[in-house]
């Protein structure tokens, strides 16, 4: 595939997104799935995920997933703990070496999803809440500088869909009889 196609097929996903997030009728659990599914299918990931972690907990909760079992999901096949103290550093996660790697605490559930890499990207929703972008691959995967600027990307404009969800409920709240 040619260079540009692709870029233009990364702009045409990034111009979707930002008008889903600003279409008021859009739910939050649409768009993020819309964004997860988007990042995955334009680099070839077999699924990804966005975790939440709120301040106060150490709990990585999954608010959205394409293309991964539920058992997976459930596994706890990555180490939360390391994982929680390099989102909120604001670490990229790349992991190329599922079989060896420690952050990897559940390789058999792994191996049974066919998973062998994953990338992780962390981003900050507000001064509490920590949310991070996963895509899973089936063989190693080293990202072009292109793929990971559209992981960037939408990673921010997951975030904004979060923070809009957030002003809109309080707005309704405050504006209910």
């Amino acid at each position: 595939m040619n260079q540009q196609y692709i870029m233009d097929s990364y702009f045409f996903a990034l111009v979707r997104v930002i008008d889903a997030i600003y279409r008021d009728e859009e739910e939050l659990g649409d768009i993020l799935y819309f964004i997860v599914s988007l990042a995955a299918e334009l680099t070839g990931a077999k699924g990804s995920t966005i975790r939440v972690l709120e301040h106060g907990t150490f709990d990585l909760k999954v608010v959205s997933s394409y293309g991964l079992s539920k058992e997976y999901l459930d596994s706890g096949a990555i180490d939360h703990g390391k994982s929680v103290t390099e989102i909120m550093q604001g670490d990229i996660i790349i992991i190329n070496d599922f079989e060896n790697d420690p952050r990897i605490q559940n390789v058999a559930a792994a191996r049974r999803e066919g998973l062998q890499a994953v990338i992780g990207l962390p981003f900050t929703v507000n001064e509490t809440t920590y949310s991070i972008l996963r895509l899973y691959y089936s063989s190693k995967k080293v990202p072009t500088h292109d793929e990971m600027q559209l992981l960037n990307s939408l990673g921010r404009l997951s975030c904004l869909a979060i923070e809009r969800a957030a002003i809109n409920k309080m707005r309704m709240s405050r504006d209910a009889p």
